[in-house]
C-alpha cells in the first residue's frame, strides 16, 4: 500500500493534479498506472483482468482503497474536481519518509476511514470501533499461523455486535475491515493452503516483523477479574 500511495502521490505531482471523472473517481489511465505496478494480497490481478475489458477504479479495489485513504490522511486534496498532493503529501515522497508515510496510512485506515463503506456488510462499524483492543489482542495472539475465525474470536469483543443477519458476517467483517488492510500495510502476512475437503483454499495469517516496529502499546489492566483478553 505504501508503494501504491507513492505512485499516486508522484503522479499527482507530475500531472499537477489528477482530474477526476464526474462521479469523483480516478480516470482509467491513472488507475492503470497504479494497478499495473502493484499486487494486493487476497486479490488476483489475473482474474480482474479476465473479468474486465477496461479497469475502472471500482474494479481495482486496492487503488480505490489507497486513494480514499490518502484523502482521509490529508495527503491528497480535492479541489474543483482535481486531486492534488498537499504539502505534507509531497514531503512524504522522499525515500527516507517511507516509514512516516506508512504511519500516516495506518492511522487513516483505521481511525479516519469508515471501512464499512467498502464491504457493504450490514454490521455497523464493527470491529472498527474497538480497533485499539483488536490490535493489542493481535499483538499477543497472532504469533503463529491462525485462521481468520480464530483471530476474530480471540481479538474482538463479540457481544458488541448486536443482531447478526447471517452467521458468516462477523468473520467477513474481521477480514475486510482488519485483517486484509493489515496485510496490505505489511503488518500481517498470509498463506493459502488447499482445503482438505472440498474446493478452494483457506488463508491463515500471522504477525509480520513490521508489526512490532510500527505499533506499541501502553496497557494498564484493572484487575484480573475484569480482563477481557
Amino acid at each position: 500500500m505504501v508503494h501504491a500511495a507513492r505512485l499516486l502521490l508522484a503522479l499527482a505531482v507530475e500531472k499537477n493534479g489528477l482530474v477526476l471523472t464526474p462521479a469523483g473517481a480516478l480516470k482509467r489511465v491513472d488507475v492503470w498506472h497504479v494497478f499495473d505496478q502493484t499486487e494486493w494480497p487476497g486479490y488476483d490481478k489475473a482474474t480482474t483482468l479476465e473479468m474486465n475489458k477496461v479497469i475502472n477504479e471500482q474494479d481495482a479495489y486496492g487503488v480505490l482503497f489507497t486513494r480514499v485513504t490518502l484523502q482521509a490522511a490529508g495527503l491528497l486534496r480535492k479541489r474543483s474536481g482535481v486531486l492534488k498532493a498537499t504539502k505534507v503529501g509531497k514531503a512524504l515522497l522522499a525515500p527516507e519518509a517511507a516509514p512516516a508515510l506508512l504511519a500516516e496510512l495506518f492511522e487513516a485506515v483505521f481511525w479516519k476511514v469508515n471501512l464499512q463503506d467498502f464491504d457493504r456488510n450490514p454490521i455497523d462499524f464493527w470491529p472498527q470501533h474497538h480497533m485499539g483492543v483488536v490490535l493489542w489482542s493481535l499483538s499477543v495472539t497472532a504469533h503463529s499461523w491462525s485462521s481468520a475465525g480464530d483471530l476474530m474470536q480471540a481479538c474482538t469483543i463479540m457481544d458488541t455486535i448486536g443482531e447478526i443477519p447471517r452467521p458468516d458476517l462477523p468473520e467477513f467483517a474481521m477480514v475486510s475491515r482488519v485483517l486484509r488492510p493489515l496485510t496490505w500495510l505489511g503488518v500481517l502476512e498470509g498463506r493459502k493452503e488447499k482445503r482438505k475437503s472440498g474446493w478452494g483454499y483457506d488463508e491463515d495469517l500471522r504477525k509480520a516483523p513490521l508489526f512490532g516496529q510500527l505499533i506499541c502499546f501502553e496497557v494498564e489492566m484493572q484487575g484480573a477479574e475484569e480482563a477481557r483478553h
